[in-house]
């Protein structure tokens, strides 16, 4: 992926963007694997994220104010080749649940996983195939197979190994197979079975049974009238008397003989009849009818053993019961079986060499999780304790934390290290799942370009400077290409600083009547280095330049100083303000810069506080959204110089003015808002002027960001309403 192609019209606001990003190197510019994308806020860096985002999840991107219009997407990894959607991460800044799709893929030989996904395919189908065969032979209710419910019973860890012994264990007894298992046992008779009298009560009643069975004639406790059903409905299905076999029974000692199917079933269920009309027997069902008769689902189980009143005496174990029903579903089921256990037979050695891989493979899963829990500051450590499952069956990790306080350690789950975490903490927690998501696209040398969506936000300087590191890390793997999208410009320019990122791939956004473009940074440095080259040439420098230097003067001759007064004066409106020249400022300049002895400013008794209006006014004409400092600082100034000249003028009150000493326009706001209730529309714009225009603007960039930050078009707009008090 060398060169990066974004065409997009109207994408999420995004109006129109046309840019292509080389990765590749030229003659005079290195490869490069990185590129950081500064956009202030408003510039629609959410909206490229969220498109590339649509890219990845197969999405058609669209814009969501103005959804008649039409949107056209063309994101391309080479001339004409569509980017693929695997080939695609987007990382969002903050994801509270996430889980990568590349996770479950992590840390086994590609050829060896192969074999084994083939197998378990194959295994998993056949699986399927006894389960759907299960269902229907129990009439299991419902979509879902029995699964859960058949290990519920059996108590298994594995069922392809349940599964499979049992084809060797299966006996041939079906003779509760024509039964529907969910009649019998649901949550409601389970729990009426648990409950201890039901369950009492249906034991005397098995052993009354038991006791009339044993006295029986005909019948023996191992020979009841099931079974003894069973053997008639076996012999007249055979043709055992249509071929004019006789069958002999012993009934009290007295040998009788059958000769059809009509005597022996006319027999058996005369001692059925017998047995199941016993007083004492009748009565016992009566105190278990009682239990039956509680709710509506008792009421239809209630029916259902009316019409098999057999199985009442089975009920007086009614586990052991669930048990038998199921091996009759499985002895019904058993061609469905054998083929699950040829199937499993044939894979255990592939599933045994994996499995064996993934143990040995665990010191890669645990290098990710012991990089988190060395790198990032937070009152919680990970442990993954599915290691083998993850890689082997494609289960998501199961992530267990040990929560610190400093005082002790206690485990704690996902849901409640959420509600205690905060939200830095919690963005730590998201960056662990974007780590096993990279190390995944890695390990199987996925080329991949990832978005990464203001990733540090919310985050202490300790943790943004481990991502940081992070991703100068993998900004050396080969196959991975990385675009930075952010608005915070000291990590712009950390990121671009850590990673070496060349000034051909440190951009800024810029938008130009709806049209969104990438254009080359400007400063690679500090700014003021740039202006202090420019001063006698471009007279935007040199108004920019003002505050900073009226913060070095500061710092080198004092607050008391002629030098920083001056300066004071022409961002704040003073007595000698409207006096001041583009000489007195040459001098002060020279004072202060010493590398500036030889500075010599065109027109310099030329007034220096008409420069600062006339620069502001060029830009206003033009009203270009700029991302460039000067112009933001420019604006600011004369935003702050117009709002205090209005405010000076209806106070009318010249010695207070002459006594404010220090933060001059919010105690000018404060004294009209005072003087000037009713001037509703007023006072709010002189608010705005206080929030957007920052009384210092140090030498740091963490003191100018944030007019860096603030679009221009805001005050463009500021400037004009100022411009209308006046």
């Amino acid at each position: 992926m060398d060169v990066l192609g974004i065409q997009l019209e109207n994408c999420y606001g995004i109006q129109k963007l046309d840019a292509t990003l080389t990765f590749k190197g030229s003659a005079k510019i290195p490869s490069g694997s990185a590129f950081s994308v500064y956009a202030p806020n408003g510039f629609m860096k959410t909206s490229l994220a969220r498109t590339f985002m649509d890219v990845q999840e197969g999405r058609n991107s669209q814009d969501l104010i103005f959804p008649a219009r039409r949107t056209s997407r063309l994101i391309t990894s080479a001339p004409a080749i569509p980017i693929t959607p695997e080939s695609l991460f987007v990382i969002k800044p903050y994801v509270e649940r996430y889980a990568g799709a590349g996770t479950s893929t992590l840390l086994v030989n590609p050829k060896l996983r192969h074999e084994y996904e083939e197998a378990v395919r194959n295994i998993d189908s056949t699986q399927e195939s006894l389960l759907k065969t299960l269902k229907e032979i129990s009439g299991w209710p419902g979509k879902a197979s029995p699964a859960s419910e058949i290990k519920d019973v059996f108590q298994f860890k594995n069922p392809y190994d349940f599964f499979a012994d049992l084809a060797d264990r299966l006996d041939g007894d079906t003779r509760f197979s024509d039964l529907a298992y969910a009649d019998i046992f649901n949550d409601k008779t389970i729990a009426a079975f648990n409950a201890g009298t039901l369950h009492e009560q249906l034991q005397e009643y098995m052993l009354k049974y038991q006791e009339l069975v044993e006295k029986s004639p005909l019948l023996s406790k191992k020979f009841n009238h099931t079974g003894a059903a069973d053997v008639s409905k076996n012999l007249q299905t055979n043709g055992f008397f249509d071929a004019n076999h006789t069958l002999n029974i012993s009934s009290g000692g007295e040998r009788l003989e059958v000769t059809s199917a009509k005597d022996l079933e006319e027999l058996i269920v005369a001692e059925k009849q017998r047995i199941l009309g016993d007083k004492e027997l009748t009565a016992k069902f009566e105190a278990v009818d009682k239990q039956l008769q509680k709710n509506v689902e008792l009421k239809k189980f209630r029916e259902y053993l009316t019409g098999h009143p057999e199985i009442l005496a089975e009920l007086g174990d009614f586990n052991g019961f669930r048990k038998k029903l199921w091996s009759s579903y499985f002895n019904a089921a058993k061609p469905a079986l054998i083929s699950f256990a040829a199937a499993y037979a044939s894979a255990k050695d592939v599933i045994a060499e994996t499995a064996h891989q993934a143990e040995a493979e665990k010191t890669k899963w645990a290098s990710v999780v012991a990089q988190f829990n060395e790198r990032f500051y937070v009152p919680f450590k990970l442990v993954i304790q599915n290691q083998q499952d993850v890689i082997l069956k494609g289960e998501p990790p199961k992530v267990t934390f040990e929560f610190q306080d400093g005082q002790g350690t206690c485990g704690v789950d996902e849901e409640k290290l959420l509600q205690v975490l905060s939200q830095g903490e919690k963005r730590a927690l998201y960056i662990l799942n974007v780590l096993f998501e990279i190390q995944a696209r890695r390990e199987s040398n996925q080329q991949t370009l990832m978005i990464i969506d203001d990733i540090a936000d919310s985050f202490d300087y300790k943790n943004k400077y481990a991502i940081i590191e992070y991703f100068n890390e993998i900004s050396k793997v080969p196959f991975f290409r990385l675009i930075f999208l952010t608005h915070n410009f000291d990590f712009h320019r950390t990121i671009s600083s850590r990673l070496q990122i060349t000034r051909s791939r440190r951009l800024f956004a810029k938008k130009t009547q709806g049209t969104l473009a990438f254009v080359e940074e400007k400063y690679q440095k500090n700014p003021f280095t740039t202006w202090k080259g420019g001063l006698a040439k471009n007279p935007a420098f040199l108004v920019a330049s003002i505050p900073f230097v009226r913060n070095l003067a500061e710092y080198c001759h004092g607050i008391t100083s002629p030098h920083y007064l001056m300066l004071t004066s022409l961002l704040h409106v003073k007595a000698d303000s409207a006096s001041l020249t583009i000489r007195d400022l040459e001098t002060s300049f020279k004072a202060t810069l010493l590398d500036q002895a030889n500075l010599s400013l065109p027109n310099p008794t030329n007034s220096a506080m008409q420069l600062i209006y006339d620069e502001a006014e060029t830009l206003a004409i033009k009203a270009d959204d700029d991302v460039e400092l000067e112009s933001k600082v420019i604006l600011s100034i004369g935003i702050r110089l117009k709002a205090e000249e209005f405010m000076i003028t209806k106070i009318n009150d010249y010695k207070f003015v002459n006594d404010i000493n220090s933060n001059q326009t919010f105690e000018l706001y404060s004294k009209f808002s005072l003087m000037f209730p009713d001037a509703s529309n007023q006072i709010m714009v002189l608010s705005q002027v206080n929030l957007m225009t920052p009384e210092n603007i140090h030498l740091n960039s963490f003191m100018y960001e944030p007019i860096l930050d603030m679009s221009a078009l805001h005050l463009y707009d500021l400037y004009g309403k100022v411009k209308a008090l006046v």
